[in-house]
């Protein structure tokens, strides 16, 4: 075996385990249709084998594989140790030994197809990697078949444009790697009006699968009828993999090669398409689209949703920065995004399997009774709308203070407005939880559940009071090989 074969090899591991561990599932259980424990234990450590393979490239040096098609480099680091994180802290806090064997195979299938998004540096890869990631998702959800048609619908039309959208980029530069895509844009004369178009379009499809308002509002409407732990995938490790590929198609497609004007921390872009000002458009309807939204909202786990979309949105003034600061931003507040979504995500479980309510109505006094679940659960509630001395608020005065951000004052403000907005839905649910009477007296949090919360809010809280180590991370993270 060649040197080149054994270095691709290497660095697609995490990916090879997580197809290795669903043929082994399928050996393991045939026709069987019924989960047991050694499934779910064949689950357990496959995804926890990915996500130490993911780890162990932290120091590698960066370099593309596969003539282009994929970048092995920090970044891609970042997202797979992010992204393997939360499908590890998933598969022990929502999966059991009750799962399915097909739906563990499933939710692996879509989890390797998210580890490729990152590392895609082909625009058609890309969109074969984003597949990958998504259809299993939708055969995973037969259980609430209506909604998850017509979803699908929708998503297959944003689809095809993002498709259209490549194949006009494809038509106008002659490749489908990024770093091609720039060289020609930087050298050659192009007709602005199909690269603004096809911009447009694939953009359109990125911001459907990230849930960005206003393309994406549909999602929401069903969420609550699916399991939390496919709800993870959709809304944390699917968010995280196509911000993270939208990052590396704009930093590194869109570069201009044929300048020398640079300031320091920026990067220099192909003139003629204004995507700093339609990403900040999307970027403020997002975030108030979550925020406001949920001041009507009753269902957990639909509040839940609409904080991440909020959230994703905030996540966007990294990259609209157009700067490397902006990159290690975005990178620092995704991880604080999936602490505190995977930590709301498991609040919302323990809330319905201890009290058997779903609705903001059924917390009526709880808080009185179960002190540390719903103290917890307002920790993470509030490190989401950027309360001081939380994590989110770091985050979020990392985003706003960053360098290219002086003409998109509108944008800041209406952050800190919805954020306003959302700390009064606290406060509502706060006089909720810990006024009047509960007739309920469930039993004290296990063992498990408990280890498993502590575990959740640990970063959350260190990152409140540390947020340099994270930074430092980020910053290091934030090196694309493309710039």
């Amino acid at each position: 075996m060649s040197q080149e074969t054994i270095n691709i090899l290497f660095n697609f591991l995490p990916e090879i385990t997580a197809a290795l561990t669903v043929l082994i599932l399928n050996i393991f259980t045939g026709s069987d249709k019924k989960g047991t424990r050694l499934t779910y234990y064949i689950f357990v450590i496959g995804i926890v084998a990915s996500a130490m393979f993911s780890f162990a490239q932290a120091y590698y040096a960066p370099q593309q594989l596969l003539s282009g098609m994929f970048c092995a480099d920090h970044y891609s680091y970042a997202g797979r140790a992010i992204m393997s994180s939360v499908m590890a802290i998933s598969a022990v806090s929502f999966f059991g030994g009750k799962s399915k064997p097909h739906e563990l195979s499933l939710s692996l299938v879509s989890y390797a197809g998210a580890l490729l998004t990152v590392s895609a540096s082909n625009i058609f890869m890309l969109f074969i990697s984003m597949q990958v990631m998504l259809i299993p998702l939708y055969l995973l959800t037969h259980y609430t078949i209506k909604p998850v048609i017509r979803y699908f619908v929708f998503s297959s039309l944003f689809t095809a444009i993002m498709l259209y959208g490549i194949t006009l980029l494809y038509g106008l530069t002659g490749s489908g790697e990024y770093t091609s895509i720039s060289k020609f844009l930087s050298f050659n004369p192009f007709n602005t009006l199909i690269l603004v178009l096809s911009f447009v379009l694939i953009i359109t499809g990125l911001a459907f699968v990230s849930l960005l308002a206003p393309f994406n509002l549909s999602f929401p409407v069903f969420s609550n009828k699916l399991k939390n732990a496919h709800l993870v995938q959709f809304t944390i490790i699917n968010v995280t993999a196509v911000l993270f590929a939208a990052g590396r198609f704009i930093y590194t497609a869109f570069q201009d090669h044929n300048t020398f004007i640079t300031t320091a921390g920026n990067i220099s872009f192909i003139g003629g398409v204004n995507w700093k000002l339609m990403l900040a458009v999307i970027s403020v309807c997002s975030i108030l689209a979550g925020n406001l939204v949920i001041l009507w909202q009753y269902d957990l786990k639909k509040i839940t949703v609409y904080i991440i979309i909020s959230q994703t949105g905030y996540l966007l003034t990294g990259i609209i920065s157009g700067s490397q600061q902006g990159l290690a931003a975005m990178l620092a507040g995704a991880v604080i995004l999936a602490v505190n979504s995977i930590g709301l995500f498991y609040c919302v479980e323990l809330i319905n399997s201890r009290y058997n309510v779903t609705e903001t109505s059924g917390l009526k006094g709880l808080g009185r009774s179960d002190k540390l679940l719903f103290i917890a659960f307002i920790f993470f509630l509030s490190s989401s709308a950027g309360f001081p001395l939380t994590s989110g608020f770091n985050s979020k005065l990392i985003l706003y203070s960053l360098p290219g951000m002086q003409g998109y004052f509108w944008l800041i403000a209406a952050g800190i407005f919805s954020s306003a907005v959302f700390l009064f839905f606290i406060f509502r649910l706060l006089v909720v939880l810990f006024t009047g009477k509960n007739a309920q007296n469930p039993p004290k949090i296990g063992t498990g559940p408990l280890i498993i919360l502590l575990i959740l809010l640990f970063p959350a809280i260190f990152f409140s009071i540390f947020i340099s180590p994270l930074l430092n991370w980020a910053n290091y993270c934030s090196n694309l090989f493309g710039i």
